[in-house]
């Protein structure tokens, strides 16, 4: 039998019963009198196949995995990662997203092995400098390329972008070999960046250090 997409279905040992709605939707309890065990079906959008839904046995909560994960899974998450050496210098990457609604959700993870300010700029005239390869992370048949790209010392244009998403400055002053990092969980860092638009990333050294940007995205349309 066929369901509605976004189907709750119940399925006893006399018959399944369809709930139908979307789950968000569902606001009642739902109380099955019935003995046997309960099987819960989830029917996709095609309404041809059913995931089954488990459940953790220590605290009954549904088993699921948050956005980013399943992005990984659908070939949709990407992950670049530069390190450059510098001295009392300042490096840059610039991020350049296309103009259409497959919006890249971004975290930042900059690093650098002594002190450094870290700055992320948007809406910079600047143009690509050294283009970076960018990784899909599901690296299963053949990966899909991403739609954001990436280049390092970017030139030309007048302006790395007035609108600062952060600035930050760590570490030790004078302490060459000091390993500092700053990154972000997604949960509470991610960022939705604007489509057709230009960002730098800057990380300006007090020493002989090594500095990396590291970046980790999925694409989304909406």
């Amino acid at each position: 039998m066929a369901y509605s997409p976004n189907t709750l279905v119940i399925n006893t040992a006399a018959q399944a019963v369809p709930i139908t709605g979307t789950l968000t939707g569902i606001t009642n309890p739902v109380t099955v009198a019935t003995p046997t065990p309960v099987n819960v079906k989830l029917y996709d959008e095609e309404s041809s196949a059913y995931m089954g839904l488990s459940l953790d046995q220590i605290s009954k909560y549904l088993i699921g995995i948050d956005t980013g994960h399943h992005k990984v899974h659908e070939g949709d998450a990407f992950s670049l990662c530069d390190t450059v050496a510098c001295d009392t210098t300042t490096v840059k990457w610039m991020i350049a997203t296309p103009a259409t609604t497959r919006y890249a959700h971004l975290l930042f993870e900059l690093s650098c092995t002594g002190e450094a300010t870290y700055l992320v700029t948007g809406d910079s005239d600047r143009n690509a400098g050294t283009a970076l390869t960018v990784v899909n992370r599901r690296r299963v048949g053949s990966p899909a390329a991403a739609t954001t790209t990436v280049s390092r010392t970017p030139t030309g244009g007048t302006t790395d972008g007035a609108t600062i998403l952060f600035s930050k400055r760590s570490g030790i002053t004078g302490a060459g070999s000091k390993s500092v990092e700053s990154s972000f969980g997604r949960d509470v860092n991610e960022w939705v960046l604007k489509p057709n638009t230009k960002y730098v990333v800057s990380i300006t050294t007090y020493a002989a250090v090594y500095a990396t940007c590291q970046l980790d995205w999925y694409e989304l349309t909406e």
